[in-house]
C-alpha cells in the first residue's frame, strides 16, 4: 500500500458514499399502498447492496507499527555511528593528514557527522508519522465496520418485517441506512485525512535524503556527501543547503553530458576549490545551465573566498529559522526590493532567480566586479537591480511606470518562463485560486516543488488592489515567503488556505487568488 492509494481510494469511496447518501435521502418511506412500499423497501435493499461494495480503507496498522518500529531502531543505529564520526571530527585527524589531504578529509568527516545526525533525525521523525498513519488508518476501518453494522440492523428490519409495514419501521429502517452510509463516508474520509498528512510528511522527509541525488559517475562518495551538505552560514545548515534537490539532480545530469575534456576542466574546478560552500556553487551554476567557459571565470572571481562572502553575494536570502516575523533581505544594507514601482511581479521572479542562479545573484550584487568599489556598493548593487526590474516589466508587458504595474497572466507565465525556466528546467502555468478549497487542494504540489528547491509565485488581493510575491521555502507546516518590498516571512499552511496573507505585507493583501506552478 502508498500513502497515494490510500488517498486516491479514499476519495473515490468517499465521493460515491455521498453521493448514495443524497439518494437515500430522497427515498419517500410514508408510503400507504402495497406497491409503493415494494418499491421503498427495495430501493433501501439497493442502497444496503450498493453501500456494502464500498470496501474497508486501505492499509494494515500492524504493519504499519512494525515499519515504524523499524525506523527507531535504525535511529538508534544510526545516532551510534554519529557520535563515533563526532568523535572524530573533534578530536581530529592524525598529524599524518596535513595540507589538501588532510583539509578533504576533514571535509568528509565533518559531513558524514552532519549527514548522519540528519539522517537519525529523519528517521526519528518518520516514526510519528507511521504511528499516526496507523492509528488513522485503525479508527477509519473501525469506523466503516460501524456503518456495516448499521447496515445490517437496516437489512434486519427489512427483512423481518411484514408483508405491509407500518411507515415507523421503513423509517427506522431509511435512518439506518443513511446511518451506515455517514458512518463509512466519514471513514473514507478519515482515511483520506490520514494518507494526506503522512504523504506529505514523508514526501518531505524523501526529499531531504539528498546526497544519492548526485548521481554523476565521476563523483566518488564521498564528493556527493560534501556537496550535498554544503550550507551558507548565517542559519541552520538543514535549512541553508546551497544544493537543493533540484540542482543536485540536474548539475548530475550537465555533468554525465559534458564532453571527457570538459568534464576533466570541471572536475579540476572543483578540486582547486577551497571549500566545500565553493565546490557547491560551481556545481549550482552547471545545475542552472550554465556553460563551461562562463563557470570558469566564475571560478576565478570567487576562488578562495570564504563561504561567509560567497553566502554574502551568491545567497540572497538566508533561513534565520522558521518561527514568527519578518526579516529583510539585503545586500550590504541595500534592500532587493522593488523600490516605488509596480514591478512586483518581475521583482518576486528576479529575486527568485537570483536564488538559483549564483552567476546572476553575482552580476547584480558585484556587478562582475568583486571588491572594486566603483562597482561592489550598495548604491551600484540598487541600480542594477532597478535597471533588471525595469528591463523584465516592459519586455513582458507590463504597464507605464510609475504609477502602472500590472501584467496579465500569459505576460505573467511568459516572465516566470523565461527568467526560471533556463535555471530550474521546467515550464511554469498559472492556477486560479477561487476559494480555500481550491488553495487547501493546492498546497501539497506547492510543497512538493519548493522541497525540490523550485520556487512558486503567488498572487495575492486585498481591498487597496493586487500583489506578486514568491513562495521560496517550505519547513513542516509553513511556508517562507518573499515579498519584494524586502523581506521574507514565515506563515502557515493555515495562513495561506483562510486568507492571512496579509502577515508578509502589513495586511494590505490577505487573499492569495492565483499560483505560478511549474508544470
Amino acid at each position: 500500500m502508498t500513502t497515494r492509494r490510500l488517498t486516491e481510494k479514499s476519495t473515490d469511496n468517499q465521493d460515491g458514499l455521498n453521493k448514495l447518501h443524497k439518494r437515500v435521502q430522497a427515498i419517500e418511506v410514508e408510503a400507504e399502498h402495497f406497491d409503493d412500499q415494494i418499491q421503498v423497501r427495495n430501493a433501501l435493499a439497493g442502497a444496503i447492496a450498493e453501500a456494502r461494495e464500498f470496501s474497508a480503507p486501505l492499509g494494515n496498522p500492524d504493519h504499519i507499527d512494525g515499519v515504524a518500529a523499524r525506523y527507531r531502531n535504525a535511529a538508534a543505529i544510526v545516532d551510534r555511528a554519529q557520535g563515533d564520526l563526532r568523535k572524530v571530527a573533534k578530536d581530529g585527524l592524525p598529524a599524518v593528514w596535513v595540507g589538501t589531504a588532510g583539509a578533504k578529509a576533514s571535509e568528509v568527516i565533518n559531513a558524514a557527522s552532519y549527514s548522519a545526525d540528519q539522517m537519525a533525525q529523519k528517521f526519528q521523525e518518520a516514526v510519528p508519522v507511521l504511528k499516526a498513519l496507523s492509528m488513522g488508518i485503525g479508527k477509519a476501518q473501525a469506523r466503516h465496520d460501524y456503518g456495516l453494522v448499521a447496515l445490517d440492523v437496516a437489512a434486519s428490519i427489512l427483512n423481518n418485517g411484514g408483508l405491509i409495514m407500518p411507515p415507523d419501521e421503513l423509517r427506522e429502517a431509511k435512518t439506518a441506512v443513511l446511518d451506515g452510509v455517514s458512518y463509512m463516508s466519514e471513514a473514507a474520509g478519515q482515511a483520506k485525512a490520514a494518507g494526506v498528512e503522512a504523504q506529505k510528511a514523508l514526501t518531505k522527509l524523501a526529499s531531504e535524503a539528498r546526497a544519492r541525488k548526485v548521481t554523476a559517475g565521476d563523483l566518488t562518495d564521498a564528493d556527493r556527501l560534501v556537496l550535498a551538505d554544503a550550507a551558507a552560514p548565517g542559519g541552520p545548515a538543514d535549512l541553508n543547503e546551497i544544493l537543493t534537490a533540484n540542482d543536485l539532480k540536474r548539475s548530475s545530469e550537465f555533468m554525465n553530458r559534458l564532453s571527457a575534456h570538459d568534464k576533466a576542466e570541471f572536475d579540476r574546478l572543483l578540486s582547486a576549490a577551497t571549500s566545500p560552500q565553493e565546490r557547491a556553487y560551481l556545481m549550482k551554476a552547471l545545475a542552472a545551465g550554465h556553460d563551461l567557459k562562463e563557470i570558469d571565470h566564475f571560478a576565478q572571481q570567487i576562488h578562495g573566498r570564504s563561504p561567509q562572502w560567497l553566502s554574502d553575494r551568491l545567497t540572497p536570502v538566508v533561513i534565520q529559522g522558521t518561527g514568527d516575523g519578518t526579516n529583510p533581505v539585503a545586500y550590504q544594507g541595500a534592500k532587493w526590493d522593488q523600490g516605488p514601482d509596480g514591478t512586483c511581479v518581475a521583482s518576486s521572479t528576479l529575486n527568485a532567480r537570483a536564488m538559483i542562479d549564483p552567476l546572476y545573484a553575482f552580476q547584480l550584487t558585484t556587478g562582475g566586479h568583486p571588491g572594486d568599489p566603483e562597482y561592489d556598493n550598495p548604491e551600484a548593487f540598487r541600480e542594477r537591480l532597478r535597471t533588471e526590474q525595469h528591463r523584465t516589466h516592459y519586455e513582458f508587458g507590463g504597464e507605464q511606470l510609475p504609477y502602472g504595474g500590472g501584467m496579465d497572466r500569459d505576460d505573467r507565465a511568459q516572465l516566470n518562463n523565461t527568467e526560471l525556466g533556463k535555471p530550474t528546467g521546467t515550464e511554469y502555468s498559472e492556477r486560479r485560486l477561487n476559494n480555500a478549497g481550491d488553495r487547501r487542494a493546492s498546497l501539497a504540489e506547492v510543497e512538493r516543488h519548493l522541497d525540490d528547491g523550485v520556487p512558486v509565485q503567488v498572487l495575492v488581493k486585498g481591498s487597496t488592489g493586487e500583489h506578486a510575491m514568491m513562495i521560496v521555502g517550505h519547513e513542516g507546516d509553513r511556508l517562507q515567503v518573499y515579498n519584494p518590498w524586502g523581506t521574507t516571512t514565515w506563515i502557515t499552511e493555515d495562513d495561506f488556505v483562510n486568507n492571512r496573507m496579509g502577515y508578509t505585507n502589513n495586511g494590505y493583501y490577505p487573499e492569495a487568488y492565483g499560483l505560478s506552478l511549474p508544470k
